[in-house]
């Protein structure tokens, strides 16, 4: 019996499409995108899903930021965005703050890594489909890429204001978010069962 999906355009309700790699899937009703196939899809995301939890750990190492304001510097790191908040009355905010731009990030791309291990070496397990559940439940809260935009707008109000010296931490962030955002491209929910599937029938 064929899986069926349904379009989150009309819902309708078709079987999955077997995608070739490079190829993409259409609803034939609407025309709406369903799942696309990149080429070398698992190896590309590996890689990138990796490389970004390295270069998230390097942005946490460093300072992130330097600001001079009359003969007065003060540097300020990843984790102060949240422990300065903490500090003072905004306890949750602070707590919602690391959680958006680190803890999410780091956690769903050590999912990903750990399913397509997992995949790889030992086929279905009982933990693969709470962890594909557990990285789309997350994905919609991981807020990295966002915080990264909302920093480069503030810089420009604080340019007139003092002057601003960029640390290690914020070229490995800026290169985190690169990485995140195209494992983000890479994902595709219908494909990631798709595998599950197929490694459970091997």
């Amino acid at each position: 019996m064929s899986t069926k999906i349904a379009c989150q355009h009309c819902d309708y309700l078709m079987s999955f499409p077997v995608l070739n790699p490079g190829q993409c899937a259409l609803c034939s009703r609407c025309g709406h995108k369903i799942s696309r196939l990149k080429v070398n899809a698992i190896n590309n995301l590996m890689s990138y899903s990796l490389t970004g939890v390295i270069l998230l750990i390097l942005s946490l190492l460093f300072p992130f930021m330097s600001f001079t304001l009359s003969g007065n510097m003060m540097e300020i790191t990843l984790w102060q965005a949240a422990t300065e908040l903490y500090s003072g009355p905004y306890k949750l905010l602070a707590l919602g703050v690391f959680a958006f731009i680190v803890l999410f990030p780091a956690v769903i791309l050590g999912f990903i890594l750990l399913f397509l291990v997992s995949l790889n070496l030992f086929g279905h397990t009982f933990y693969n489909s709470t962890l594909l559940r557990l990285i789309f439940t997350l994905l919609p809260w991981s807020m990295a890429e966002v915080f990264f935009v909302a920093v480069l707008v503030s810089l420009i109000k604080l340019v007139t204001i003092a002057q601003i010296g960029i640390g290690l931490s914020f070229g490995a962030y800026l290169l985190f978010c690169l990485c995140y955002v195209k494992v983000l491209t890479l994902v595709d929910k219908h494909q990631f069962w798709y595998w599950m599937d197929l490694a459970k029938k091997s």
